[in-house]
């Protein structure tokens, strides 16, 4: 019987013939070394298409929180300046000062070192360029540190908040000053001796010459596993604060309530989404890069917001008087 062509086999030949074309145009009459250095331009070719959605995502959802944040700057500083005397009293001042000098003086100038960075660099002032470049790293060092113990302090804060409310008017313990300067002194020492014990490792693996690549996967897992860490504490928090019905009793709490709600359930969300992007093996790049890079413009836009748009009159503080049990 003659042999019959089916359409599968037809669309069989024709993709296999297409594929025997590609070939025989891309490597037919290539030495080895050609043909390793074509493959190195297709890699590098598809890392800068990784690279320029990379870069699209981050204009599209930093860049709006980029512009916020410079936006809402003087209108956060005047609200502040409206509010002091609603946080004066609250044991959570040095932590909303704190805030507040962070977005005066670090992120405007990170924006204007960046800035000034750029201009240098394109008018071919290679050395001042490079100044303005190195502060503006300093900077983006310093405000990266600056919000890892900000959200960590703001979830301690909050599940304290939450426990203490969960007791009887008589044991309830609050915050002091002196315990929020503590608390912070203690989260910030250990954010910069987490990258200054890294960094000296790092050291230690290049004069001993045992750095490659696999020390750099395993440099990306112990930032990734401390930064998860952060975040389930954040949504702990979070999750806790949504359960309390008692209203804030000052300005600095309510601030803090909010700061804990908005900042958790956005990464909340994100979080959602770059699991399901690592499930479905779909942009895992970009899902989890977004996740991990948004904080830096995230938790000072929220801060600059709720300050604006509080009412802190309308906030009546209230104070706990201990009495002696009688048993």
């Amino acid at each position: 019987m003659p042999k019959t062509t089916t359409p599968e086999s037809l669309v069989e030949k024709s993709f296999n013939h297409l594929i025997s074309v590609n070939d025989l145009k891309s490597y037919n009459g290539l030495s080895k070394e050609q043909r390793a250095i074509q493959e190195l331009q297709n890699m590098l070719a598809a890392e800068m298409e990784g690279t320029k959605k990379l870069i699209i995502a981050y204009a599209i959802t930093l860049g709006p929180l980029a512009v916020c944040l410079i936006v809402c700057m003087c209108s956060y500083l005047m609200a502040f300046t409206r509010n002091l005397k609603a946080h004066a009293g609250s044991p959570l001042l040095p932590l909303i000062a704190h805030s507040y000098r962070t977005l005066k003086f670090n992120y405007i100038s990170f924006f204007m070192f960046g800035i000034c960075a750029g201009i240098s660099m394109s008018m071919g002032n290679l050395f001042l360029g490079q100044i303005f470049l190195q502060m503006f790293i300093i900077l983006a060092l310093a405000i990266i540190w600056y919000v890892a113990m900000y959200q960590i302090i703001i979830s301690i804060v909050s599940i304290h908040r939450f426990i203490n409310i969960r007791q009887s008017p008589e044991l309830r313990g609050e915050l002091t000053r002196c315990n929020v300067l503590f608390l912070m002194i203690i989260v910030f020492l250990l954010v910069i001796f987490k990258d200054i014990g890294m960094v000296i490792w790092m050291v230690v693996l290049m004069v001993g010459g045992g750095f490659n690549i696999e020390i750099l996967f395993t440099i990306m897992m112990y930032y990734s596993m401390i930064y998860i860490t952060h975040q389930i504490l954040l949504f702990i928090a979070t999750i806790f604060q949504f359960c309390i019905s008692e209203a804030p009793k000052s300005h600095s709490e309510y601030c803090v309530v909010t700061h804990t709600k908005y900042i958790g359930l956005v990464k909340m969300v994100l979080g959602v989404i770059c699991f399901a992007s690592y499930l479905l093996n779909f942009e895992t790049t970009i899902a989890s890069t977004l996740f991990f890079g948004i904080d830096i413009f995230l938790v000072p836009v929220v801060i600059q917001i709720t300050e604006i748009r509080a009412k802190p009159n309308v906030i009546i503080p209230t104070e706990i008087q201990k009495e002696p049990l009688n048993v």
